[in-house]
């Protein structure tokens, strides 16, 4: 509970801070905190690397204090000279149904983790997992939160790019609290999923959509429905970069576009400029694919909102932004596609008859079960509702629905085509199907709350009758959710609790790492084979592993992995050993059923043995602990 509050009050008070020195009226500076405290960190994790200060305390403490006192210093200065700040002023929101609508997230939310994770430092049983708790304490020991290098971490040789803004937010809780990683990002997930993307939603709906206030409190009750998104990626992978870039695209979006209105309305648009420009750097930086999902969402808007003033009006230029923002559509996915890298996507056709691509659709791809199959196309037809709820309104509303069907579309052609061609718009790293669908359910879910709002607006078309359909309509979400959130408790549940051979790092192999780790001083450098769970020494204990995933490269890298166990006779071996500074080797430990086959990549590591002049110091569990003998280069 109190790394917690120390991830809210990180996440919240620098941020509000800012967007209120910025123009943000409360409401919107709530919305608006979360993206603006992450632009602060990752902005100033970048800009203290290149002006050659290593990042601690203090640079933590000038970024989130000292850079919002400067801009309310400003805007002080402005107020006395007599000038009049921009004000962002969007529209109110009743108190009560955003409070009531953040409990029961929170409360909804909070109870998945709880049940799902078992602990707040368990760790989740998939590949990349050491990847995102590892980088956090990399940053930290190197004094560098820069995503510029930030996947130095796993190569060490090229330092490349990595968009490491949620890994930012954690290492300063980490600096703040003292909390273990695994603790601070457990409790960041918790907290972007139960407050951060529900406050986006009611932000989202209430400024830009406002069909009915019912949507704030909906966009609460509703925000944890959708197994896809965020749940789905948050442990498939597991995608933690991604969730929280994706958690933040409603807000960032409803700036942008709530300050278009402002331009085409010919009021003060400023204030939204400046909250827009901060907020890009924080998800972009987040995750590309986030910019991409708000790209797209804000062209689309941008032509409906153009469409419909040029339709309103007269005059010469008046199909101008229209024109310019539908060139815009079309050039931007062109420029992506020549600028992104390539690599790592599935071109793989997969065969598939009709009827079950047009099942899996309608269902969202639920699991077989018909509780689960029926739930998919309730939300389905919630979302349709919505859809047909926005278009009938007319004006510019059908901007939300035909982004969602970007996305959806996107989503389900990967299954027959695969990733290629949407490869350049949702990199780092690779491209999964899941990834794209995860974007559309940003704005389906946003489809059904409007869906389920219209059916409660009927009530009040019903005379006497409408109590009683109120209650028809909230009785009858009660089983959808139940099953939904069965399926996501399931679905976090099942990676947070494998055993045996399909754990990474279960609590047998985490307590004889512990073990192990008193038996060496605490800067010793140890490889481990990293698809046996030894990589995980490098949370558990003071130690650094010098392959850190399974994912890494580098020379150096390489040649031990494939020659270690010849250190003595082999001296490329000896030099590459001695400028990583290794002197302990790891091994044992069962390797996760399904990648056998990678056994060969860090053999000469598991083969090293007292004929090849290591000495075998400890041995806990199924690991056993060598000293890395002498050699000669």
């Amino acid at each position: 509970m109190p790394v917690v509050v120390a991830v809210i009050a990180v996440l919240w008070i620098p941020g509000a801070a800012l967007a209120s020195g910025l123009g943000a009226g409360r409401w919107p500076a709530i919305a608006l905190a979360p993206v603006m405290t992450t632009s602060l960190l990752s902005v100033g994790g970048i800009v203290t690397a290149l002006v050659g200060v290593r990042w601690g305390l203090g640079a933590a403490l000038f970024w989130v204090l000292v850079v919002p006192a400067a801009v309310w210093g400003v805007r002080l200065l402005l107020i006395r000279t007599g000038r009049r700040p921009w004000r962002f002023a969007a529209p109110p929101v009743r108190v009560w149904e955003l409070v009531v609508g953040l409990a029961v997230a929170l409360l909804i939310t909070s109870w998945v983790f709880v049940v799902a994770t078992v602990r707040p430092g368990n760790i989740v049983q998939d590949s990349d997992t050491i990847y995102h708790l590892g980088l956090v304490r990399w940053m930290l020991d190197s004094g560098s939160l820069s995503s510029l290098t930030a996947d130095g971490f796993n190569n060490p040789d090229t330092m490349p790019f990595y968009p490491a803004a949620f890994h930012d937010v954690a290492a300063v809780v980490v600096q703040f609290t003292g909390a273990p990683i695994v603790v601070v990002d457990n409790s960041l997930l918790l907290v972007s999923s139960a407050l951060i993307y529900p406050i986006g939603l009611m932000f989202m709906l209430n400024t830009l959509v406002a069909t009915d206030r019912r949507l704030v409190l909906l966009a609460g009750v509703l925000s944890a429905i959708l197994p896809y998104f965020p749940w789905r990626i948050m442990v498939w992978g597991a995608l933690w970069a991604q969730v929280y870039g994706l958690l933040l695209i409603p807000a960032v979006l409803t700036v942008y576009c709530w300050g278009l209105l402002q331009v085409f309305r010919r009021q003060h648009w400023g204030s939204a400029a400046l909250l827009f420009l901060v907020a890009v750097p924080g998800i972009t930086l987040s995750h590309t694919s986030a910019t991409f999902g708000v790209a797209s969402g804000a062209i689309l808007f941008s032509v409906a909102v153009s469409l419909s003033h040029a339709l309103r009006t007269s005059g010469r230029w008046r199909w101008l932004p229209v024109a310019g923002f539908v060139l815009v559509g079309i050039l931007g996915p062109a420029l992506g596609a020549v600028v992104a890298p390539t690599g790592m996507y599935t071109s793989k056709a997969t065969p598939m008859p009709i009827r079950k691509a047009f099942a899996g659709v309608v269902t969202l791809w639920s699991s077989t079960e018909n509780a689960k199959q029926f739930a998919g196309i309730a939300i389905v037809g919630l979302a349709l509702i919505g859809c047909v709820a926005l278009v009938r309104r007319g004006g510019h509303d059908w901007w939300l629905p035909a982004t969602a069907v970007v996305f959806f579309v996107l989503g389900n052609a990967v299954y027959a085509w695969g990733t290629k061609y949407i490869w350049p718009f949702i990199w780092p790293w690779y491209s999964e199907t899941s990834r794209v669908l995860a974007i559309a359910g940003v704005f389906l879910l946003a489809m059904m709350i409007v869906g389920v709002g219209w059916l409660l607006s009927l009530a009040q078309r019903m005379g006497r009758f409408g109590i009683a359909w109120t209650v028809l309509v909230a009785a009858a979400l009660v089983p959808l959710m139940v099953v939904q959130l069965g399926t996501v408790v399931s679905m976090i549940g099942g990676p947070y609790q494998r055993t045996g051979m399909w754990g990474w790092i279960t609590d047998s192999k985490a307590q004889a790492l512990r073990e192990l780790s008193h038996q060496m001083p605490a800067d010793a450098v140890v490889a481990a084979n990293p698809w046996r769970g030894g990589m995980f020494l490098y949370l558990l204990g003071p130690q650094r592993t010098v392959i850190p995933t399974e994912k890494s490269y580098g020379h150096d890298l390489e040649t031990i992995a494939a020659g270690l166990k010849n250190v003595t006779t082999d001296p490329e071996v000896c030099r590459s050993v001695h400028r990583q500074q290794v002197t302990y080797v790891l091994t044992g430990g069962t390797i996760v059923e399904g990648n056998q086959k990678w056994y060969a990549k860090y053999a000469a590591i598991d083969e090293v043995s007292e004929q090849g002049g290591f000495r075998q110091v400890a041995a806990a569990g199924q690991y056993r602990l060598w000293a890395v003998p002498a050699c000669q280069e």
